[in-house]
C-alpha cells in the first residue's frame, strides 16, 4: 500500500445544517473532481447516496467506536482528477469535542513528492486550482495538505492562537487569519473569496 499526500478541508460543527453535504457535492464538481464509484463498502452507490449517509452520521455527531464494524462509518469515494491514479475522498468527524469535522483527498505521494521539501510543479499546480476552487464553499475554515507521516493539521481556533497551518507543500487560509499570522518565511498567493495560498519558501517545484 502506496504513501497517500493528504489534502484537508476543515469545517466547523457549529455551522452544520440539512444540506453541508449537498453543497460538498457542488463544490466537488466545480473544482473537477469526477465521481469514479463508491469505495470499500460502498462500490454501488451514486455520490448523492454516499453523502446522504454521510450527512446523517455527522448530524448524529458519530465515530467509529474501536470495536464496531467499519461498515457502520462514513462511507468513501473514488474520484478522477489531474491524471493522478488514485484520488480518494472520505469525510471525518475528526474533533467531535471541538466541534470539528474534515473531507480529506488522499493522492499516492510518489506522484507529487520527491522528499519532504521538494514536489513535481505540474501536480502541485493541478492540486491548488483544485483546492482554489474547493474554497469558494463559504463554510470551509482552512486548506491543508500533509504527508502521510506528518503531525496533522492545526485547527483554525489554533492558527488564530499562533500555530502554523499544515502546508506540505501549501495551504489555504481567509485574509482575517493571514492579517495575525507571521508570514516571514511563506509566499502568499490572494485569490478569490477572501482566501490566501500560503507556501513555505523552502519548499521547491520542479
Amino acid at each position: 500500500m502506496p504513501a497517500y499526500f493528504s489534502m484537508i478541508m476543515e469545517f466547523s460543527r457549529a455551522e452544520l445544517d440539512f444540506d453541508n453535504m449537498k453543497e460538498l457535492i457542488a463544490y466537488i464538481k466545480h473544482a473537477g473532481l469526477e465521481f469514479k464509484g463508491g469505495a470499500y463498502n460502498a462500490e454501488n452507490e451514486t455520490l448523492e447516496d454516499i453523502m446522504d449517509w454521510n450527512q446523517k452520521k455527522l448530524e448524529d455527531d458519530f465515530e467509529l467506536g474501536y470495536d464496531e464494524d467499519a461498515v457502520n462509518d462514513y462511507k468513501q469515494m473514488y474520484f478522477n482528477y489531474g491524471g493522478f491514479s488514485e484520488v480518494r475522498g472520505f469525510i471525518m468527524n475528526e474533533e467531535p469535542i471541538r466541534g470539528e469535522y474534515t473531507f480529506t483527498l488522499l493522492i499516492p505521494e510518489e506522484e507529487i513528492v520527491i522528499d519532504a521539501k521538494t514536489y513535481k510543479k505540474d501536480a502541485v499546480d493541478k492540486l491548488k486550482a483544485m483546492a482554489s476552487k474547493l474554497w469558494i464553499l463559504p463554510k470551509t475554515r482552512t486548506m491543508q495538505t500533509e504527508l502521510e507521516l506528518g503531525e496533522g493539521i492545526s485547527p483554525e481556533e489554533d492558527i488564530r492562537d499562533g500555530a502554523l497551518p499544515s502546508a506540505c507543500p501549501f495551504a489555504i487560509v481567509s485574509e482575517k487569519r493571514f492579517g495575525h499570522m507571521d508570514t516571514a518565511n511563506y509566499n502568499a498567493e490572494h485569490i478569490e473569496y477572501g482566501g490566501v495560498i500560503l507556501t513555505p519558501k523552502d519548499i521547491k517545484l520542479v
